[in-house]
């Protein structure tokens, strides 16, 4: 933040004028009552009644009532007159966590470069207040090209029109993507980062999904002209929710071609976001080949790694969009097993799967209730002994009541654990840090076990299908909808038993030896040691 930044905000500070939207709206009054200024400006600027009338005349029909009186206005109008309204706002936005998302420069320099790769003749981008850090510069950058920006926010609209009000080609639209929007237009380009997870309440029309990143993409979708490409930055769970997301993914492999699918580095959309995100190209034309990848972040700028080229039919092959899969290095495996002849089964169809309760740590006392963290999980196992505990009624909590098979699998912290619980002699319920998976029973009992769902959840396949459905970075986030979805062999009961004791009697044998390798090699250090001090 620079210093006359600092002042500035301290003289709106000073007047209780806090909030992101005040910020913003007094640096507007502020700019707009500058350019009303048409004659003698030194005369205007240092007389506070006419500057306090003008001000009035000029911006309270937008802006609303200036919030203080005339002197007010004059020490705030001199402090924010030469600032400059992008690095002010992207300065009071840039640490806000539950508002806008402003992406970094280097982003907006990224796509600026991959504009210039499609020569477009129009150019849609939405909500463009979240590209305030060089957007100026993108749009120099195309001097023939008409550009069409929207926002759904009214100060942002008034603060885009401001900022381009010279721009003859450039066009601000105050509309929201998320609704039947910009009737009977089409662009050769357009680039989106709708908002992540938000269910808007009035859509209008039916789209195939409810939330804003999914109705956002459908939507742009009917805005392509031919031979045009949406760049569209979105969360992981479009690569492979349902919900409406399969039909969507459907809809664009039959109608459109995916042109490049890009993850995003950690920390991209930080504080306002941590989750995983993907930069999607899709075109309105046929495309032979495909490419996916990683973005990294070198010297700030973006550059494309680990980027393997696919045909949209080897793509098509896959069920879904989940590209971890696809640069693993398990990949070869992944796909013998999902074109092996075994039998494979959707968990949901021989499994109950829900979450665990959640507990913060104020109500964790001594109580009745055991509760599973996923500290008491390490190599496989539950350890029983060191867990917190609740004092609950026991009607409370009995959805969350652990049986016996049950498996657990972490959905939170840094790295996938599961096990199989073992009934205790007192209640032990699953904290909201894990999944459970409770196999179901029928006429003929169970179709798997819950052993043997473990065992697939430690296998390199099965490991690579679960880190494909993380919606998180570095901290993982794992919805339990998403491993309803997820498929495991369907093997016989009796091959699952003989599975699961060939596991058990390995497990134990490697145990054991361990065991006695730390045993020999604690009093070989012992004898040693000795030695070293004189000993025989």
């Amino acid at each position: 933040m620079t210093n006359t930044i600092k002042m500035a905000l301290n003289e709106l500070y000073l007047r209780n004028i806090t909030t992101r939207e005040q910020l913003l709206s007094e640096i507007l009054r502020v700019k707009i009552t500058s350019e009303a200024i048409t004659e003698h400006p030194i005369i205007i600027k240092q007389d506070k009644e006419k500057l306090f009338q003008l001000m009035k005349t000029s911006t309270e029909k937008e802006l609303g009532f200036f919030p203080a009186d005339r002197d007010d206005f004059y020490e705030i109008f001199h402090a924010l007159e030469e600032i400059d309204i992008i690095d002010f706002t992207l300065e009071i936005f840039k640490n806000d966590r539950l508002g806008v998302i402003i992406s970094p420069k280097y982003l907006t320099s990224f796509i600026r470069d991959r504009i210039k790769k499609s020569n477009p003749r129009s150019i849609l981008i939405t909500e463009a207040e979240k590209h305030l850090a060089g957007l100026k510069e993108l749009v120099d950058e195309f001097s023939d090209t008409h550009i069409t920006l929207t926002t759904q926010h009214q100060l942002m609209n008034v603060l885009l029109k401001f900022v381009f009000k010279e721009y003859a080609r450039v066009n601000v639209i105050f509309e929201s993507i998320y609704s039947n929007c910009l009737i009977d237009l089409k662009f050769d380009y357009i680039f989106s980062m709708p908002n992540f997870g938000y269910k808007p309440d009035e859509i209008g029309i039916p789209f195939m999904t409810k939330d804003s990143d999914g109705i956002a993409l459908e939507n742009m979708l009917t805005h392509l002209d031919k031979d045009a490409v949406l760049e569209i930055i979105l969360p992981a769970k479009i690569t492979f929710a349902v919900s409406g997301y399969e039909k969507l993914r459907d809809h664009i492999t039959k109608h459109y071609h995916i042109e490049n699918i890009y993850i995003l580095p950690e920390g991209t959309f930080r504080p306002t976001t941590a989750v995983k995100t993907y930069l999607f190209s899709i075109a309105n034309r046929p495309i032979e080949k495909m490419a996916v990848g990683t973005l990294a972040l070198n010297h700030d700028k973006f550059e494309a790694t680990d980027v393997k080229s696919l045909t949209q039919s080897a793509f098509l092959n896959h069920q879904d969009w989940r590209i971890e899969l696809l640069l693993s290095e398990d990949d070869e495996n992944i796909q013998k097993f999902k074109h092996s002849p075994l039998e494979k089964i959707k968990l949901k169809e021989v499994a109950e799967v829900f979450r665990g309760k959640s507990i913060l740590k104020k109500d964790t006392k001594v109580g009745n209730i055991g509760v599973l963290n996923i500290s008491n999980v390490n190599q496989g196992e539950i350890d029983y002994r060191e867990m917190d505990s609740i004092d609950e009624d026991e009607r409370k909590i009995r959805r969350y009541q652990l049986e016996e098979g049950d498996v657990v699998l972490a959905c939170r912290g840094t790295a996938i654990k599961s096990a199989v619980f073992t009934k205790q002699q007192r209640i032990i319920i699953a904290s909201a840090n894990f999944i459970v998976i409770r196999p179901l029973e029928n006429e003929t009992g169970k179709k798997v076990l819950g052993d043997y769902i473990k065992i697939f959840f430690e296998s390199p396949t099965g490991m690579a299908i679960i880190k494909s459905f993380q919606r998180g970075t570095n901290i993982m986030n794992i919805n339990h909808a998403d491993i309803m979805e997820m498929e495991i062999p369907l093997l016989d009961l009796d091959t699952q038993q003989q599975l699961i004791q060939t596991y058990e009697q390995e497990r134990q044998q490697y145990s054991k030896t361990i065991k006695a390798a730390e045993t020999r090699w604690n009093q070989s250090r012992t004898q040693i040691y000795s030695k070293l001090q004189g000993g025989s």
